[in-house]
């Protein structure tokens, strides 16, 4: 059995470990190595939504929020590749007692230079000509917001990484994990692995590999449920994204390939002990409902058809936001777990802050307030909306 020494040893190649992988390599880390226990993308991620907007209450995420749409603007040339990014713009409708703390969101977006505003509903009815703006009391709009491929994202990240000298094993599944002073050594069917600084990118499977070294991490692991509906009338992909929080499940759509939108849901979804038991199957009761909904908010849909359906996991903390960084008491420990539906549009600087927090550099959008050990010292994050993605 073979056994390869390295300086920074990443578990999981999702988003977060290429995206943290890539960062470490550029700020001059020489030895990273990623295990992926099956393909690059092939976990959580690859069921992502993708969508990258910036509307949050809480500082911190609509910071990243903010620094991450520029990469995702701007990718090929600040990263280097091809994510599928397509700039669409986002409604977000809200009741009336919503209004308040969102025109708060509005003016902090704008002062980090998104332009938002309030919109009538005959100005919304001019970006969207489907919406009914019947039981809504609050329309904002911003231009800048899009979405990209998961798919294309995390392979870019991953492709880059290794033209900066990462070594990335796929099909490499952990065995064990086990810490022995200052060494972590990480034991796969390929042969080992042995770093002194470990960092677990592992979405909803993280709390399986702490397991190995007696760690549990504060989240809980739901499944999620997306649809794409279509009716004779081609949906534009060049239609705003659109955020509902006037409804239960806070729903979301988007434009999909295919002339269909794509809907999911904000709310906590179905708690599951094993994100591994996941299938695709949505239920006829869930598109059912998922589709009146989506009736109401816009009428056209009223006899939709259904078109697919999968789910995808969310690893969700007790604020719904994530833990990222160093593991009080376990030195040479990280972490970037917890993402809660909403991961996705923050990874280009949440890895970046985690790389720079890794090798003791000057942090350019801080972490702090993700800290893992949060919860232990009462600074649970807590946003206008309430628990929940939106935050």
């Amino acid at each position: 059995m073979t056994t390869t020494n390295a300086d920074i040893l990443i578990i999981g190649g999702g988003l977060y470990g290429c995206s943290t992988a890539y960062h470490l390599a550029k700020n001059g880390a020489r030895n990273v190595v990623v295990l992926e226990r099956k393909a690059v993308s092939s976990g959580g991620t690859a069921k992502s939504c993708a969508i990258v907007r910036t509307h949050y209450s809480i500082d911190t995420n609509m910071q990243h929020a903010v620094e991450s749409l520029k990469i995702f603007a701007d990718f090929d040339h600040l990263v280097g590749g091809h994510v599928g990014w397509r700039r669409t713009g986002y409604l977000i409708v809200g009741p009336a007692e919503h209004a308040a703390p969102m025109r708060k969101v509005f003016e902090a977006q704008n002062s980090y230079g998104i332009d938002t505003a309030e919109l009538t509903p005959a100005e919304a009815l001019k970006i969207h000509p489907l919406l009914s703006f019947h039981d809504v009391g609050v329309i904002g709009y911003d231009s800048f917001t899009g979405f990209a491929d998961p798919y294309l994202t995390t392979n870019a990240y991953a492709a880059r990484a290794r033209e900066l000298g990462v070594q990335i094993h796929t099909d490499t599944p952990l065995t064990s994990l086990q810490r022995n002073s200052h060494l972590t050594t990480a034991r796969t069917p390929n042969g080992d692995f042995c770093a002194p600084i470990v960092i677990l990118c592992a979405g909803p499977w993280t709390n399986s590999v702490a397991a190995h070294m007696g760690l549990q991490f504060p989240y809980e692991v739901s499944r999620h449920k997306v649809i794409t509906l279509k009716i004779e009338r081609p949906y534009q992909m060049d239609w705003p994204i659109v955020k509902d929080l006037t409804t239960p499940d806070k729903i979301y759509f988007r434009p999909e390939t295919g002339d269909v939108v794509l809907v999911g849901t904000g709310d906590h979804g179905e708690p599951v002990q094993d994100a591994d038991t996941l299938t695709d199957n949505v239920e006829l009761q869930h598109v059912e409902r998922i589709s009146k909904i989506i009736a109401n908010r816009m009428p056209a849909f009223a006899n939709a058809s259904f078109t697919a359906g999968w789910t995808g996991p969310y690893d969700i903390s007790p604020d719904w936001n994530p833990l990222v960084g160093a593991v009080a008491g376990n030195e040479g420990l990280f972490v970037a777990v917890g993402f809660s539906g909403h991961g996705f549009k923050l990874a280009p600087t949440i890895g970046e802050a985690l790389a720079q927090t890794v090798l003791g550099k000057k942090v350019r959008v801080p972490i702090a307030d993700y800290d893992p050990g949060r919860f232990a010292a009462g600074k649970q994050l807590s946003g206008a909306y309430g628990i929940g993605s939106i935050s």
